[in-house]
């Protein structure tokens, strides 16, 4: 059993945190790639301290300040201690030390397969959801067909958590689909640009399978 990093942005912590998250998939070249059934992988999101700390790096704080995850604006700080304190500068998920982690994952399953193999339950499992169009979204549709365009047909769709699902006058974002993998497409093409990345090249990757563990890696016995 071996003991690793692993980063989320903020929406996908949300969907851990709710348990709708119970994959990931990260390119074959990954150090994720050597990970097992039995590793245990501990969460790296965005994050601040006290304001009293900005002048101090990660590596120098102590691990008994009180900490602020900026996926949901929860305060805690996980030895105990003052709830009230004024908390500083923004920190990158990848400068979290260890002791601030609030998630841990046990992985249950590791399979290396082509990017596009991807199933509809596999893309649900990345933690992609089904949002049903608002009424505003329906009278939008309405208006349409009223002024002659379209036959005023609306339907749901599967998003990624954190964006707009596109629907009606709202901002128009990718990141959203008719099925969890058209859906999980826009999402993978958002983070990966580069020559051999993309969805289209179609790369080798690592899929992890999860269970969710609500705790700090260091307070659960190994």
């Amino acid at each position: 059993m071996t003991d690793r990093p692993i980063i989320f942005s903020g929406p996908m912590v949300r969907a851990l945190l709710d348990g709708r998250k119970t994959q990931t998939r990260r390119l074959a070249s990954s150090p994720l790639r050597r990970c097992q059934v039995g590793d245990r992988l501990y969460v790296r999101e965005h994050w601040k301290v006290p304001t009293a700390y900005d002048d101090l790096a990660p590596s120098d704080l102590g691990g008994e300040e009180a900490v602020r995850y900026l996926a949901d604006g929860a305060i805690a700080n996980l030895w105990g201690g003052d709830r009230t304190t004024l908390f500083g500068k923004h920190r990158q998920g990848m400068h979290m030390p260890r002791w601030a982690s609030r998630l841990m994952l046990i992985v249950e399953d590791v399979r290396f397969q082509r990017l596009q193999e991807i199933s509809e339950a596999d893309a649900i499992a990345e933690g992609l959801f089904w949002q049903e169009p608002a009424d505003e979204d329906r009278q939008w549709v309405i208006d349409r067909m009223e002024d002659g365009e379209g036959d005023g047909t609306i339907r749901g769709v599967w998003i990624v958590p954190g964006t707009d699902c596109g629907f009606g006058p709202k901002p128009r974002c990718p990141l959203w689909g008719p099925t969890p993998a058209s859906c999980y497409r826009g999402l993978w093409q958002s983070l990966h640009t580069a020559d051999g990345e993309r969805w289209e090249s179609n790369p080798e990757i690592v899929a992890l399978t999860f269970r969710v563990i609500h705790q700090n890696i260091d307070r659960i016995a190994a």
